[in-house]
C-alpha cells in the first residue's frame, strides 16, 4: 500500500453531507492502491451549489484537519466552477507540509479546466483593478491576486470597476 492519498473536498452543504467526492476519493484510492484520507474536511458552510461567481468568491471553503507532514496528496471533488475550493483544500495540505500532486473531479465548467493562473491574467488583473483593490482583497481573505484560479481572475477581470468588485462580495456575503 502505498503512503500517497486522495483527499475529497467534501463538505456540509445546506442540503446535507455531499458525500460525492469523498465516495469517488475512496474508489480512486482502491483502485491506486492508496489511502484516502477522510480526517480533512471542509469546515465551513458555503453553499457554492448553484451560486454565482462573486458568492463562490465571497464565501471561500476553509478546511481543518490534520496533515500528513512530507505526503502527497491527489485533490478530488465531483464539481470545479471557478476551483476555489480545490485552491484552498491545496493551501490547507501545502500549510501543513504536505505536497499536491494534482486534481480530479467529475465535472466541471470548461473554462476552469486549467486552475493555474497565468502570469497574463494575473498581470491584466492588476493593471485593471490596481494594488488598491488586490490589498482591500488580501485584508478581506487573507491572500493575494497570485492565490486566485484563472477563473476567478478572469472573472474579476471581467467585472467592469473596483468598486463594483467590492459591492458585489458585500452583497454576496449579506445573501
Amino acid at each position: 500500500m502505498s503512503s500517497d492519498s486522495t483527499v475529497s473536498a467534501h463538505a456540509v452543504e445546506r442540503a446535507g453531507v455531499n458525500a460525492i467526492p469523498e465516495a469517488l476519493a475512496d474508489i480512486i484510492a482502491k483502485q491506486l492502491e492508496w489511502r484516502a484520507d477522510a480526517g480533512i474536511v471542509q469546515t465551513n458552510i458555503v453553499a457554492h451549489t448553484g451560486a454565482d461567481g462573486f458568492s463562490r468568491l465571497a464565501r471561500q471553503a476553509e478546511f481543518g484537519g490534520d496533515v500528513a507532514s512530507q505526503q502527497n496528496y491527489v485533490l478530488v471533488d465531483d464539481f470545479v466552477g471557478q476551483g476555489g475550493t480545490l485552491a484552498n483544500l491545496r493551501s490547507h495540505i501545502v500549510r501543513g507540509g504536505g505536497f499536491v500532486l494534482g486534481a480530479t473531479v467529475l465535472t466541471g465548467k470548461a473554462h476552469s479546466a486549467v486552475l493555474a493562473l497565468s502570469e497574463s491574467t494575473l498581470e491584466a488583473l492588476r493593471k485593471k483593478h490596481g494594488k488598491e483593490l488586490e490589498n482591500w482583497w488580501c485584508e478581506r481573505f487573507g491572500f493575494g491576486f497570485d492565490c486566485l484560479t484563472e477563473s476567478e481572475a478572469r472573472y474579476l477581470l471581467n467585472t467592469p470597476s473596483a468598486d463594483r468588485v467590492r459591492n458585489q462580495i458585500a452583497a454576496a456575503v449579506q445573501a
